[in-house]
């Protein structure tokens, strides 16, 4: 003969979580949150960057091909400005920043090309008509990236925009 179990009641006054097993379980959620909000606001920015560093590579291939074609670079544009003929310059910008387009006489009869991005702050803080990095080269400068593109003899002049 099988003897069955009883089932055992609960007591109604011990049927929930306590306010202290509550606050452990809120707790511990905030901590893990804390934890993981600044690695996923890094990723979006590295991911932003990333999204910029594309299309300054793209705008200097676009800005070579121009030259390959028409025989010079387009004319200096101040910044957000896209230069004449260069069709891989971007209309979403990350950050709701700005990219620049750079063709200076550095002296010394060299001139110098490069594409920029004022990145999160949407400030442009270096420095102007002059090499700022290598030609091919794409560095961070606070929170600007600045991609050199060419750099070549032109007439010897004054320094400064080439219009």
């Amino acid at each position: 003969m099988q003897t069955r179990v009883k089932p055992q009641q609960v007591d109604p006054k011990q049927a929930g979580f306590t306010l202290i097993e509550l606050m452990v379980v809120v707790i511990i959620l905030g901590l893990l949150a804390a934890i993981a909000l600044p690695a996923v606001a890094n990723l979006t920015r590295r991911a932003r960057y990333a999204e910029a560093r594309l299309a300054l590579n793209a705008m200097a291939k676009d800005l070579q091909m121009y030259r390959l074609e028409k025989g010079s670079y387009p004319a200096d544009t101040n910044g957000g400005i896209a230069p004449t003929g260069i069709t891989e310059w971007p209309t979403k910008v990350p950050y709701d920043s700005q990219y620049d387009y750079d063709h200076w006489n550095i002296g010394g009869g060299r001139c110098y090309v490069q594409v920029g991005f004022a990145g999160e702050s949407g400030v442009r803080t270096y420095p102007s008509h002059q090499r700022i990095v290598d030609v091919g080269a794409l560095e961070e400068i606070d929170d600007n990236l600045v991609m050199g593109v060419d750099e070549y003899d032109c007439p010897n002049g004054a320094a400064g925009p080439i219009n």
